[in-house]
């Protein structure tokens, strides 16, 4: 209050009121500028390693994710999704599989994580290591039994890893591959592999047509604010469920507007703070040897 009792009227922020006045005239403007001052937080490991597979990135569940947040979002984003549900090409291949190139199984008990079968061998099965190649042999019999072949095992081509298809607690399968380390063994299995493929020419598509930016949310929430408030065509969708920190911003490459804005939002950005989900796609690929 003043002197005479009545009230202060509150201080005009001069920049506040500049800057929201620019924002209603220029809203294209505005959002092309604030994209490059906009803080990033880290994505942080977008497909972490682990002894069990379902801690893995997952395509499909991404490709669920993306389906069940476009749809609500009108028919536009349609070839979004059917291009999506296009990504994934999978084929079966029977054929001899090294035991040591398994990285990760897809069932276990165990709550905690272990970042590959090594660790979780030397934590939960040092009582079980075979002590002799007999023992090995006899344990690799057990666990891989004539009467299961052919046995299931994913490979993944587009991070190269696999990982079996159990059905019981790995402990004396980590604890054969913990020998076969130690003593610089190994052994063949009767495999039936399920090849997880990317189709090259949806993922060209993708990468040609659309933007699709794994942000963290509230990053991404800002960048979609600024976008609609320029009335340009964006939405948001979610990653998967192992990550709700992450989101994608999703936006088609046919505007100029939209593409002069998220340039500004990745120019000089590192893909630990953003990354193009197309190119993350394409960084590796393992091709299946089925031989």
């Amino acid at each position: 209050m003043d002197n005479s009792g009545k009230p202060t009227p509150p201080a005009l922020d001069i920049e506040s009121f500049f800057n929201n006045l620019i924002q209603r005239l220029f809203p294209a403007w505005y959002a092309t500028q604030a994209a490059k001052e906009l803080s990033l937080a880290p994505l942080g490991t977008i497909n972490p390693n682990s002894f069990l597979s379902h801690r893995w990135l997952s395509l499909q569940a991404v490709v669920q994710s993306l389906r069940e947040s476009l749809q609500p979002a009108g028919k536009d984003w349609q070839p979004l999704i059917d291009l999506m549900e296009k990504l994934l090409i999978e084929k079966e291949y029977k054929r001899p599989l090294s035991i040591t190139a398994i990285e990760g199984v897809e069932f276990s008990h165990q709550e905690q994580d272990w970042p590959n079968l090594y660790s979780y061998a030397e934590n939960n099965c040092a009582d079980i290591v075979p002590e002799s190649a007999d023992d090995f042999d006899q344990a690799l019999h057990t666990v891989f039994p004539d009467a299961a072949k052919p046995h299931r095992v994913v490979y993944r081509e587009w991070d190269g890893r696999y990982y079996w298809v159990n059905k019981e607690e790995p402990r004396l399968f980590a604890a054969m591959l913990l020998y076969a380390q130690q003593k610089q063994r190994d052994a063949s299995i009767q495999a039936l592999i399920s090849v997880e493929s990317l189709n090259n020419k949806v993922l060209d598509r993708l990468r040609n047509d659309y933007w699709l930016l794994l942000m963290q949310r509230d990053s991404a929430y800002v960048m979609h604010d600024l976008l609609s408030r320029a009335d340009l065509p964006v939405a948001l969708a979610e990653f998967e469920w192992r990550r709700s920190d992450l989101v994608f911003l999703v936006a088609r490459k046919d505007s100029r507007k939209v593409n002069r804005v998220l340039l500004n939002l990745m120019n000089n950005r590192s893909t630990q703070q953003i990354t193009e989900f197309g190119r993350f796609l394409t960084r590796q690929h393992f091709p299946f040897r089925n031989h």
